[in-house]
């Protein structure tokens, strides 16, 4: 049986599998792709090979701490060769570009295989939380030419009448999003939770009597209590929150029956370092993850700069996976704008990464007053006037004319204390711009 259809065959019974089973599924899956990254990806040869390491050296998931942690930085900073396997064309590769949760803009690549073997994680998500194959679910996320290629499995699942999601653009105002969703009449609705809350607060203001979704999913960045609430109170339905990243696709869940998180041990190797050691339960360090279904572009000891809080080895709920209590999340600020409106960030910043993102090594994007934001640029390297002028232009073309816009070139942007780069952020109150939403 091949790697994928391996996985597969396993993907949909782990879930009442016993920790044992599923500690060997990941162990099974592990040594190939430390082998293959050796053998094939210039990058961690000379990685395995500085350290002094062989894959042969690794005889267990606890050796792994032998090998060095890597960083978007460092796939950043190195030719596209030397991250990518020998033999693999870049040109049929899926893309998958990213903002950057840690401010980075990066690109990850893979096989279409592989994407489609990732997006099966998510589907099973799904389907625990209680989502029926026949749904119908309204996908509230920026529509990107980017992201939509490649998307042959998603127009059979379409065709078939299983598992269809239908797009509907976060950027449109809350009354049209709103409307849309009440024409599709879903079963469930997934997004980012600060665009939900802000259509729940609508919702409550001016039901749609006919939106009667029996679930909500949400994703992309931080959810919260308070915007938790705000949603279920405004669409009379239960929310389920999921953790992923454009590295991995999906790292946890949240537990149908609980609070805390399931990791997706049959994707991911999950590490949480406090200070360097593994983090105890309840102690909270930076998630570090290796990925077992990656080969184009493989992921190892990979850290994604986010901050969360370690559970248990189980889920009380009798699944085999760890946990997480928390995770110090993702979160987009809405700009409270000078006329009254809100103004989603990715709106600029979404136009500016696709055309600039190589230049930068660091971003933040900052509004300091209603008629007044920045974008500040840590370069990766130096930026002309040329492309200065264009990111002004770019933004420029979203935002009123009442709204300055400039761009500042700093030498270093410096995390939260937190731990967490928080790369869009408000300093104008609005309602929908925290968790006391």
């Amino acid at each position: 049986m091949s790697g994928k259809l391996h996985t597969l065959y396993h993907l949909w019974r782990m879930s009442s599998a016993s920790r044992e089973e599923l500690l060997a599924f990941q162990w099974h899956k592990l040594k190939p792709i430390l082998q293959w990254a050796y053998d094939n990806v210039p990058y961690y040869y000379g990685l395995f090979t500085t350290a002094g390491i062989h894959p042969e050296d690794i005889r267990s998931v606890a050796d792994l701490t032998a090998i060095p942690v890597s960083s978007s930085q460092d796939y950043r900073t190195r030719p596209l060769t030397e991250m990518l396997a020998r033999g693999v064309n870049p040109d049929r590769l899926v893309r998958r570009p990213t903002s950057g949760s840690t401010g980075k803009p990066f690109v990850i690549r893979r096989t279409v295989m592989e994407d489609h073997l990732l997006n099966q994680f998510r589907i099973r998500v799904r389907h625990a939380f209680g989502v029926r194959p026949g749904d119908r679910t309204a996908a509230v996320h920026f529509s990107s030419g980017a992201h939509s290629r490649h998307n042959l499995a998603g127009r059979i699942r379409h065709l078939l009448g299983i598992y269809r999601h239908y797009p509907v653009d976060c950027l449109a105002s809350p009354d049209d999003i709103l409307d849309q969703i009440a024409d599709l009449q879903p079963d469930s609705i997934t997004g980012y939770p600060a665009v939900l809350a802000q259509l729940a607060r609508r919702q409550l203001e001016q039901p749609r009597p006919s939106l009667k979704p029996r679930l909500i999913t949400t994703g992309g960045e931080a959810l919260g209590p308070h915007r938790r609430s705000l949603i279920e109170r405004g669409f009379r339905c239960p929310v389920f929150d999921v953790y992923g990243a454009h590295e991995f696709n999906l790292v946890a869940w949240q537990c149908p029956t609980g609070s805390d998180l399931h990791l997706c041990e049959d994707n991911i190797v999950v590490e949480i370092l406090k200070d360097g050691r593994p983090a105890a339960p309840g102690e909270s360090g930076e998630l570090v993850a290796t990925g077992l279904h990656s080969y184009a572009m493989p992921f190892i000891r990979y850290k994604l700069g986010d901050i969360v809080t370690r559970g248990e080895d189980a889920c009380r709920c009798g699944v085999p996976f760890a946990t997480l209590r928390s995770i110090e999340g993702r979160r987009h600020d809405y700009f409270r704008l000078p006329d009254g409106t809100s103004f989603h960030p990715d709106r600029i910043v979404v136009p500016i990464m696709e055309a600039e993102a190589p230049s930068f090594d660091r971003w933040r994007l900052l509004q300091l007053k209603p008629d007044q934001i920045v974008l500040q640029i840590q370069p990766f390297r130096p930026l002309s006037p040329e492309q200065l002028a264009r990111l002004s232009a770019i933004a420029r073309q979203q935002l009123p004319e009442a709204v300055q816009f400039s761009v500042e070139v700093v030498e270093r942007l410096e995390p939260e204390p937190g731990g967490k780069f928080r790369f869009c952020r408000s300093y104008v109150e609005a309602p929908a711009n925290n968790d006391n939403a």
